[in-house]
């Protein structure tokens, strides 16, 4: 004998799904709380980093710019470039000529000493410098890698990457870091004669970045590149190798944020990083911190929050096994009133209320008891439907029988019998059967649309025998849509209204069928057929009395009553949005060009847009 299983009791299933509820919430609440907080805590850090890179960057290029202004007076100095030329052409300049170059440099380089040294370079090899050193004699300019970018630049500056060079740096056991900043000089007649040197201090011109690391230990990590990303901040080469491949931070410069996040590819951290980039030199300044270091307030916080939670979820608890006991009372009272619903029953029962009920339950009692009115409504309702529904299509079918059509047909038959055509006799009499047949048929009222098109072939035959060379007709239908699902005599009646319309003019008549898939931009799949003529098109009246028809067919609860001397376009319009739904799409209009256009297809909204 097969053990029953035990269900759990409705006070139990609610004390647990009200606790669990309880820490779910609490438990979203949470996690919400940590990642709303820590994106404000990173976006503030990323404002401040960005705030302070802005004015790194401004600090650092004042220093290069003034490099940059003191190389611009030299070389717009008649007076030095005179005394430059006058000292260049001598093989051995005296003393007097080397003091007033002296006294030059000095004056034009100010007694704040803007640059520590700075240097001339003709292009014949001879070299004069003052500054922390006197320089003088002849210097080979083509073995020196920054010659060629700074001649290339034709008067533009060039900025050096740091370097040490002993011959400022005599004086001292520490090893000193310059950068340089070189321009092409021009003579009197704007050919370009050498080069200026202007030096500077790598910790003089990186001095607010310097400052801000002594200063504040735990500050971001600060990183400059040059133009070709060349790591140029820190200079020191004994600070360079503690660090772990700073270029992986310069996938973030790629983006247009200003800022972003990199997977720290040594220690797998997250890491902040905000960069900005200077106009002037082209260098990018970098800021790294890593994320763990910026979220510390709020994990401490989320310590304090996991205490107060468990408080929480101990009354919760409490609170949850109270409020099951109870509601399951009134619950197990509407339970059983929903048992003892059956559908003969529907909309039978008084409304009653509950005993020790809450008002929301009371509410749900209310409204099962209207819901049960609203279903035996529905109920009648679809019925009503149904019966409309099944009357609209058989009158459809019936309204397509036109006996005209017959007469005309047979009238054909007999012409073609007396001019002894029996091909074409036999030929009309096949497709006439056929469409009687098809027509007739009532095992479906659902076809395909090869089916549908191939009895309009048949159609369109007999007419063109009828009408002969005055008519003449197209059809091109998507292979793509053949086994697409129709209601049964839904096209022919489009083309039977193109032919009324479309031949109310002196011949020679066309009838175009097109039909074609579909597809949205989300994927979805439709269709459309469309029948034109070029006769006269419909008139005004027609199309307001079919836009009046269609109003009502939609208004109508149910399907309108449909008679067959109704208007054929309406007939095919309520059959069509009886069959497709809200996907049902029907239109009709005139070409620009004259004629008259009858639209139907399986479209969604999107679709219709693309028309």
């Amino acid at each position: 004998m097969k053990a029953s299983t035990r269900k759990r009791t409705l006070q139990s299933g609610l004390f647990k799904s009200y606790l669990l509820l309880a820490m779910a919430v609490l438990f979203v609440f949470s996690i919400f709380f940590y990642q709303y907080t820590s994106n404000i805590l990173i976006d503030r850090e990323t404002e401040n980093m960005t705030s302070q890179l802005s004015y790194l960057q401004v600090q650092t290029d004042q220093s290069v710019k003034t490099l940059d202004d003191l190389s611009i007076n030299i070389g717009y100095s008649n007076l030095i470039m005179s005394n430059l030329e006058e000292y260049f052409s001598e093989n051995q300049p005296d003393l007097s000529q080397t003091k007033r170059l002296a006294d030059l440099f000095v004056a034009i380089n100010g007694t704040q000493v803007q640059a520590d040294q700075i240097n001339i370079y003709s292009f014949s090899g001879q070299t004069v410098g003052f500054g922390a050193t006197s320089v003088s004699g002849y210097f080979d300019l083509r073995q020196q890698d920054w010659y060629m970018p700074t001649l290339e630049l034709a008067g533009h500056k060039y900025i050096s990457e740091p370097y040490i060079t002993d011959s400022l740096s005599k004086n001292t056991r520490a090893q000193v870091y310059y950068i340089s900043l070189y321009r092409t000089y021009y003579n009197r007649y704007g050919r370009q004669v050498g080069i200026i040197e202007t030096m500077m201090r790598c910790n003089t011109a990186f001095k607010p970045l310097i400052s801000l690391k002594n200063s504040d230990k735990n500050a971001p990590a600060t990183y400059v590149f040059d133009q070709n990303n060349t790591l140029i901040y820190p200079y020191a080469e004994d600070d360079r190798e503690k660090l772990s491949n700073p270029e992986q931070y310069l996938a973030v410069v790629e983006s247009e944020a200003g800022h972003g996040t990199v997977r720290n590819s040594e220690n797998k951290a997250q890491e902040v990083v905000a960069y900005e980039r200077s106009r002037y030199t082209g260098w990018t300044y970098v800021s790294v911190i890593p994320e763990h270091v910026i979220l510390t307030p709020v994990r401490r916080l989320m310590m304090l929050l996991g205490l107060i939670i468990l408080s929480l979820l101990a009354i919760a608890a409490a609170l949850s096994y109270t409020m099951a006991v109870r509601l399951s009372r009134p619950i197990k009272h509407l339970r059983e009133i929903i048992h003892e619903t059956e559908l003969d029953t529907l909309g039978a029962k008084v409304k009653q209320p509950l005993e020790d009920g809450f008002e929301e339950v009371e509410e749900l009692n209310q409204s099962f008891a209207d819901m049960s009115d609203k279903l035996k409504l529905s109920m009648d309702q679809l019925l009503l439907a149904k019966n409309q529904e099944i009357k609209a299509r058989v009158v459809a079918l019936q309204s397509q029988i036109n006996p005209h059509f017959y007469y005309n047909s047979l009238s054909s038959i007999i012409i073609l019998a007396e001019n002894q055509q029996c091909e074409e006799v036999v030929k009309l009499s096949r497709n006439l059967n056929a469409i009687m047949r098809y027509i007739s048929r009532g095992s479906s009222t659902v076809v395909t649309i090869q089916e549908e098109i191939s009895y309009l072939e048949k159609y369109l035959y007999c007419m063109k025998i009828r009408y002969q060379s005055s008519l003449s007709y197209e059809l091109n239908i998507s292979e793509d849509m053949a086994e697409e699902k129709i209601p049964k005599l839904i096209v022919q009646p489009l083309v039977e209204n193109a032919l009324k319309y479309g031949t109310d003019c002196y011949p020679p008549w066309k009838i175009e069928v097109n039909g074609r898939i579909i597809n949205s931009p989300s994927g979805e799949r439709g269709w459309l057929i469309e029948v034109t003529d070029h006769g006269p098109g419909f008139s005004e009246e027609v199309l307001q009395q079919f836009e009046q028809r269609k109003h009502e067919i939609d208004e109508t609860e149910g399907l309108p009553d449909i008679d067959i001397d109704g208007m054929g376009l309406a007939n095919v319009y309520a059959r069509w949005m009886l069959h497709a739904g809200e996907e049902a799409y029907f239109y009709c209009d005139n070409l620009p060009d004259g004629g008259a256009r009858v639209r139907i297809g399986r479209l969604t909204s999107d679709m219709e847009k693309m028309l």
